[in-house]
C-alpha cells in the first residue's frame, strides 16, 4: 500500500529510505477535483511517534512529494559499512538516519537474505512488521495497557489505562496482548523484542 508523502525533513531523502510521518493533511473535494490526503514525512528519529514507513524508488528533494509505502515485503537501504543480513536476522531503524541497521533497539524488519549490492544505495528485501517512532522522550520507553467495555445496550462505553516508564532510548510500542471477557476488550502494549 502506497500514499503520497511530502518531505518536510529539510534534507533530500535518498530512495528507499526509512521515513516517519509527523501531520497528515487533507483536502476537500471540489468542482474540479478529487479530495486527497497527503501524509508529511520526516527523518526517523525520537520525538516524532508517527508511523514508520519506506519511501520509493527516487529520492525526493525538500518540500517536494513521493510516494511511502507500508507494504510487508519490500526493499530498504540498508548500512553500507556493514555486512549484509543473514536470512531471518531482525534489523530496525536508527535514530536520525534514513537506513536500517543491526543491532539496535528498534526492530521489525526482518531479512529475508537478498540484498542488491551493485548500485547506491545498499539495499536488502525485508518482511516489515508494525513499527512506530518512539514518542517523546529519548531516554525513556514505555509500557502500558488500556482496557475498553461497553454496557449490555452497547451505548455507553468506558476506557482506562495506565502506563510506566524506565530509560532505553530507541524502543518502539507494540501490542503485545490482546483479550475480551464480559463485554470487556482489554489491549496491552510493551517494547518490542531488543528493547531492553
Amino acid at each position: 500500500m502506497s500514499v503520497v508523502i511530502q518531505n518536510d525533513s529539510g534534507m533530500i531523502i535518498p530512495a528507499r529510505s526509512i521515513v516517519v510521518a509527523v501531520s497528515v493533511e487533507t483536502t476537500a473535494r471540489s468542482a474540479n477535483r478529487e479530495a486527497s490526503t497527503i501524509t508529511h514525512v520526516d527523518q526517523y528519529g525520537c520525538g516524532k511517534p508517527g508511523n514508520v514507513m519506506v519511501t520509493g524508488n527516487t529520492a525526493i528533494g525538500i518540500g517536494s512529494r513521493g510516494l511511502g509505502f507500508f507494504d510487508p515485503f519490500i526493499y530498504v537501504c540498508i548500512d553500507p559499512a556493514i555486512s549484509d543480513p543473514a536470512p531471518g536476522e531482525e534489523w530496525g531503524p536508527t535514530d536520525g538516519s534514513w537506513v536500517l541497521t543491526r543491532n539496535n533497539s528498534t526492530r521489525g524488519f526482518f531479512a529475508q537474505g537478498h540484498s542488491q549490492n551493485g548500485g547506491t544505495p545498499k539495499r536488502s528485501l525485508f518482511l516489515r512488521t508494525y513499527v512506530r517512532a518512539p514518542a517523546t522522550n529519548c531516554s525513556s520507553s514505555s509500557s502500558s495497557s488500556s482496557s475498553a467495555s461497553s454496557g449490555s445496550s452497547g451505548s455507553s462505553s468506558h476506557v482506562s489505562g495506565s502506563s510506566s516508564s524506565a530509560g532505553n532510548c530507541g524502543c518502539v510500542t507494540v501490542v503485545t496482548g490482546v483479550s475480551c471477557s464480559g463485554g470487556s476488550l482489554s489491549v496491552t502494549y510493551g517494547q518490542a523484542r531488543g528493547c531492553c
